[in-house]
C-alpha cells in the first residue's frame, strides 16, 4: 500500500511534509499494467505522472521513423517518470512502456501543479528535486554515449 511515508522516500517528494503528501495522495491511485503495455506516448498531452511501485518501465525516444532508442530503464521502486506533466508545454518527450508487469502510482498533474502554486515552498522543493533528477539522468545518458563512442572508436582503430 502506498502511504505518505512511502511517498516521502521517493526521489521527487523527499522534502515534503506529511500534510502535503496526504494531499498528493488524494489525487493519486495505484494502477497495474501488463508487460508490453504503453503507459504514454511521446508527443501526447501529459496529464499524469508516475512513480514506480514495482516492475520495470522503458522510456524510449524516436530516433527515426521506425527505431526507438531506450533513454532510461525505470526499475527502482520510488523512481519518478512522466515528469513533463509538471513542466510546460505539458507533453511527454518519450514513450513509456512496461518491460514487465508493473504497479505504478499515477498522480494527476493538474491538482499537483495547483498545489505547487498555492504552496510556493512545496513548489520550490519539488522543482529542486525535479532539476536534480533531470541532471542526474542527463549525466547518466552522457556517460553511456561516451562509453559507446569510445567502444566504436577502439573497434575502428
Amino acid at each position: 500500500m502506498v502511504t505518505a511515508e512511502w511517498l516521502r522516500k521517493t526521489e521527487l517528494f523527499r522534502g515534503l511534509e506529511a500534510s502535503q503528501l496526504d494531499r498528493i495522495l488524494s489525487y493519486a491511485s495505484v494502477e497495474s499494467f501488463p508487460e508490453r503495455t504503453t503507459i504514454f506516448r511521446r508527443g501526447e498531452e501529459a496529464h499524469r505522472f508516475f512513480i514506480l511501485v514495482e516492475g520495470a518501465v522503458a522510456l524510449a525516444a524516436k530516433t527515426g521513423e521506425k527505431n526507438d532508442f531506450m533513454t532510461s530503464k525505470i526499475e527502482k521502486e520510488g523512481t519518478v517518470f512522466g515528469m513533463p506533466s509538471i513542466l510546460e508545454p505539458f507533453h511527454y518527450n518519450v514513450t513509456g512502456t512496461c518491460l514487465q508487469a508493473s504497479k505504478v502510482l499515477v498522480i494527476e498533474a493538474g491538482p499537483l501543479r495547483k498545489q505547487m502554486e498555492e504552496d510556493p515552498k512545496m513548489g520550490m522543493e519539488i522543482m529542486k528535486s525535479l532539476a536534480s533528477i533531470y541532471f542526474h539522468r542527463l549525466n547518466e545518458m552522457r556517460d553511456g554515449i561516451s562509453k559507446l563512442l569510445h567502444l566504436f572508436k577502439s573497434r575502428s582503430s
